[in-house]
């Protein structure tokens, strides 16, 4: 009996699981209530609440200088005002996801209490979508929707707004309980939870007119069309009452009159806005090294400019040209050759950087580093001396994939070093039609965008079969190292082996990018500047995605926004599905431009739009 007495308490096991969110039983004072003059809201629940991120996820707006103090007393939520409100205002407490039961953690997505401190509520709002301007995809987290009843550009960078809002899970906002006004509309990922745009890599997106929101002035603009009569625009004159009690409403979608009707929300302003971080003003050098004996490595925080320069500061000895520069990519590396072995065996090489960057007031200025850079030998057991005197081979690599060589691609030859000279006698081609090879004349260059790949351009044959020879001496790269023996056969690729994409655009009317991506890298891109059909060929087997660009201002790629200016990112969109590009399949697409405004989906095996190449 003791035992049976000292158990523990608890509710019996079985049964379905809660799936149910808390329910609002009694809120104190009542919700929308107005002439609020209390000093703290009681809201108490029909379960027990976890109360984890709670105030992270708290959003009062107008905000609060002072965060209320929260208190959890068995089911009623209690928070207290820490400083006077303002007068004639109303006030919106949106809890996010941060109610929601004890045990299974059902959230309450979104509740809001709401109240005003004068003699009624306001009513209108600002309702929309936010999306990434790159790729139209939603933000992962909650992000601030920020409205300020003052207009000057530098607001989001000094004040906290006014009125505040929060992104759902997918992507739609709304900021309710608006007063009739004009205002600024500012979205941001708060890196440091100030509500200011204060950190350079800070999501941002910007409506780039002021917002006016006046239900009595969209109303009678309605009227004025002869769309509508005043039956559909105007309300019941018996007051609406909202019953707080048992609320469980996302306050996003939450229509407050209990009769469905459809009819225009004269109350509501809808927008879409695009997040996009801003280019970096400031140009740095984020690292910088010195592992391989031949060659310098810079890492740079943006791509360089045309009027980047560097120039040999120590030794005095050195001159520029016994320093010999690679790009990255994209532009934002830097990799810097010793021209030949006396200048790699310094322990010490000093360079200067030159280049242009924006100051404050976004005015071009040249900035110069001076960069150090020591090697230190590593470690291996055997001297200095003996270490020089061995032998190093040129690494060279070729023809990948099998030993199948695409058709429309030249054959390559990639060191590890850069090209010195090349010798096109010791390069030798042939075509194996049958068993006899026949001599194919070959040219081998130097790419030029490549200090260190050798380039062979031939009308190859479909499906022929190839033997490419390269005697030593055919390459040497510029300390004098050079090529083994490399003998290689290889095969060209069918044409059965390829798919082809047929796109039709439709409604072209500025200058498009299309960029037809594999994998998450760009296989192909087109410009295009007027409606019509445009081929993709020779695509490997795969699922693509095709995106269009509107570049603006035809410099080829996607730009970014930038808020200071007034400039909203490029305006991107997609093909509503992925392709799945098979061999020897014809695809045909047909898009009209500015018809879709989501991500794709994904491709299916079943496709109509396939026809067979042969």
């Amino acid at each position: 009996m003791l035992v049976q007495g000292c158990a523990q308490q608890g509710a019996p096991p079985g049964g379905p699981q809660d799936e149910d969110p808390p329910v609002v039983k009694k809120a104190t004072p009542e919700n929308y209530s107005t002439n609020f003059s209390e000093g703290k809201i009681m809201i108490t629940f029909d379960e027990y609440l976890d109360m984890a991120n709670f105030t992270q996820e708290l959003v009062v707006s107008p905000p609060v200088k002072e965060k209320p103090q929260v208190k959890l007393r068995n089911k009623t939520l209690i928070i207290e005002f820490e400083e006077e409100l303002k007068e004639d205002a109303t006030y919106t407490f949106n809890f996010g996801e941060g109610i929601k039961d004890l045990n299974e953690k059902n959230v309450l997505l979104n509740y809001e209490y709401v109240f005003s401190t004068g003699d009624y509520l306001d009513s209108l709002s600002v309702k929309g979508t936010l999306k990434n301007a790159f790729d139209l995809t939603v933000p992962k987290i909650p992000i601030y929707v920020m409205l300020y009843t003052e207009l000057e550009d530098s607001l989001p960078l000094i004040e906290i707004p006014y009125y505040v809002g929060r992104t759902d899970a997918k992507g739609n906002f709304a900021v309710n309980n608006l007063k009739k006004g004009i205002y600024k509309v500012f979205v941001l990922k708060d890196g440091n939870n100030n509500f200011l745009f204060d950190q350079p890599n800070e999501e941002i997106a910007f409506l780039d007119t002021s917002l006016f929101v006046d239900g009595d002035y969209f109303r009678n603009k309605l009227l004025q069309s002869g769309v509508y009569d005043s039956a559909d625009l105007y309300y019941d004159t018996i007051a609406i009452t909202v019953d707080t009690a048992g609320m469980s409403q996302d306050s996003i979608t939450m229509v407050l009159d209990s009769l469905e009707r459809a009819k225009p929300d004269f109350n509501t302003v809808f927008l879409d806005l695009f997040m996009f971080t801003e280019d970096p003003v400031e140009q740095y050098v984020t690292d910088y090294s010195w592992n391989d004996r031949y060659s310098l490595k810079i890492i740079f925080n943006l791509p360089l400019t045309d009027s980047f320069a560097f120039n040999p500061v120590f030794p005095a000895s050195l001159k520029s040209s016994d320093l010999v520069p690679e790009f990255g990519q994209n532009r934002d590396s830097l990799t810097i050759w010793t021209a030949d072995t006396l200048v790699a065996f310094n322990d010490t090489i000093g360079v200067e950087l030159t280049y242009t960057v924006l100051d404050s007031l976004f005015n071009p200025v040249i900035k110069r580093d001076t960069l150090r850079f020591t090697y230190r030998e590593r470690s291996s057991g055997r001297s200095k001396e003996k270490k020089k005197e061995e032998p190093q081979p040129l690494a060279v690599s070729t023809i990948k994939n099998r030993g199948k060589q695409h058709i429309q691609r030249d054959l390559t030859f990639t060191l590890n070093q850069p090209v010195g000279t090349i010798d096109s006698s010791l390069f030798e081609l042939y075509i194996i039609p049958d068993t006899i090879e026949e001599p194919v004349p070959v040219k081998p260059v130097a790419d030029i965008g490549h200090l260190r790949r050798v380039r062979i351009s031939n009308p190859w044959k479909e499906e022929g079969r190839y033997r490419m020879v390269l005697y030593p001496g055919a390459i040497t790269n510029i300390y004098g190292l050079t090529n083994d023996t490399i003998d290689v056969k290889f095969n060209i690729r069918p044409l059965a082996e390829y798919g082809r994409i047929n796109l039709t655009l439709e409604n072209v009317e500025d200058t498009l990018l299309i960029e037809v991506y594999r994998k998450g890298s760009i296989a192909r891109k087109k410009e295009v500047f007027e409606s019509g059909s445009y081929v993709f060929d020779f695509l490997d087997p795969d699922t693509y995605r095709i995106k269009c660009v509107h570049d603006r201002n035809r410099n080829g790629k996607w730009d970014t926004g930038k808020y200071m200016e007034g400039r909203q990112p490029e305006k991107v969109e997609f093909l509503p599905k992925d392709v799945k590009v098979r061999a020897n399949w014809d695809h045909d697409l047909t898009y009209v431009i500015g018809s879709n405004d989501v991500p794709p989906t994904s491709a299916t095996e079943t496709d109509e739009s396939r026809q067979p190449l042969f």
